[in-house]
């Protein structure tokens, strides 16, 4: 007897063989025990025909250090998106990381990951003023010290480098990213950079930058991968490097142009992710991650494309490869249902930029650790 059955969906994991099919999800403890033709009876089963059922979806780029920063978002209200694990960017520096972790439940601790802020107070300011960046600041041997403590939440290093950040702290964007990344060597981890308006020439960033490292809000309308209106061949160096491109949308960081240019010359994202506040989260122009996703798709990336994204890419940066992001046998019940509404829609960016679209990716249904925590009774 299994304790949940999804009956009858469009079954959506393409790493592991499922691209539209008809099938069923069955869930008991906590786990995805079945994929496929389920015969099996269940305490609860869900019929979910017509609506696609992915892996639960992953916001790499989220704020959640509530009560600890003055924009953060609680996780919970991340879930009412079929978001289940997510990303922390960089919200806490040494200073306050710890009293961000003890404020994390035990289910949050099981689905989340941390990047530490390279400055000590992280993002508890941001609204008021920037975090401080000069690198004869950044506390190397204590952020060695809880980056080896907390191995089991913190997966990277996060650094702004944008060139007001870095003339408030009397540094350069460059000089702090060196500095940066010699921690994170130390450390075993990558540095995502928040890059916008950064000092500098592009080349010079992804001389930088190693393998694996994040090139943060990649299709920014500011300063960013545009030459004179053209993507830099630069970008095609990053992309050969194994530079992890993140477009953490957010409301300013993310272009209709720039990333239009950048999908058709082949500068597609490894994530899409949110970068969501309490000032953005559900208003336009980022709304949501689905909604996001059918702004990609409007873009002219397919679902499968998308769907990898906020699932499989995601995962594997967050070294929960196979147990998250993906329709398995054995792997967390973390489930997205989803509704694919073909309908013609326009997408605006923060510059009044538009694109248009012809799909409205809607959340269903979120099933987290095998429970179902959020359902959109309308859709069935």
């Amino acid at each position: 007897m299994q304790d949940l059955i999804l009956k009858n969906g469009y079954l959506f994991d393409p790493p592991n063989g499922y691209a539209g099919q008809r099938g069923d999800v069955a869930i008991q403890d906590g786990r995805i025990t079945g994929v496929g033709k389920i015969e099996e009876e269940a305490s609860q089963t869900v019929d979910v025909t017509g609506l696609a059922v992915t892996p639960g979806l992953i916001d790499f780029h989220a704020h959640f250090y509530h009560g600890g920063t003055n924009t953060a978002l609680e996780f919970y209200r991340y879930l009412s998106d079929g978001v289940t694990n997510a990303v922390d960017a960089g919200s806490a520096g040494d200073s306050n990381i710890e009293s961000f972790i003890h404020l994390l439940s035990e289910r949050e601790r099981r689905n989340v990951k941390l990047y530490l802020n390279l400055a000590s107070e992280g993002l508890s300011c941001l609204g008021d003023h920037n975090e401080n960046i000069n690198p004869k600041y950044f506390n190397e041997q204590k952020i060695l010290r809880i980056c080896k403590r907390y191995s089991d939440l913190i997966a990277g290093l996060k650094l702004r480098i944008s060139a007001e950040i870095a003339t408030d702290s009397q540094t350069t964007s460059f000089d702090a990213l060196r500095r940066g990344i010699e921690i994170a060597k130390r450390c075993g981890l990558p540095l995502s950079v928040h890059m916008p308006n950064f000092q500098g020439e592009l080349s010079g960033l992804i001389d930088i930058l190693r393998p694996g490292d994040i090139f943060c809000h990649v299709y920014t309308p500011q300063k960013g991968i545009l030459e004179d209106g053209s993507v830099s061949e630069e970008m095609k160096r990053a992309v050969q490097k194994g530079i992890i491109l993140e477009s953490a949308c957010g409301k300013g960081h993310f272009g209709h142009e720039c990333a239009g240019k950048a999908i058709q010359a082949g500068i597609e994202p490894n994530i899409i992710s949110g970068d969501f506040t309490k000032n953005t989260h559900h208003f336009e122009p980022a709304v949501s991650l689905p909604y996001l996703m059918s702004r990609f798709l409007g873009l002219g990336l397919s679902f499968e494309k998308v769907l990898s994204c906020c699932t499989t890419e995601p995962a594997k940066q967050m070294g929960m490869e196979g147990k998250i992001g993906c329709l398995k046998t054995g792997a967390f019940a973390n489930i997205a249902v989803l509704e694919r509404r073909q309908k013609d829609i326009v997408f605006v960016d923060v510059k009044g930029k538009e694109v248009r679209g012809n799909e409205l990716i809607i959340p269903v249904m979120t099933i987290l650790e095998g429970e179902p925590v959020y359902r959109n009774m309308s859709a069935f």
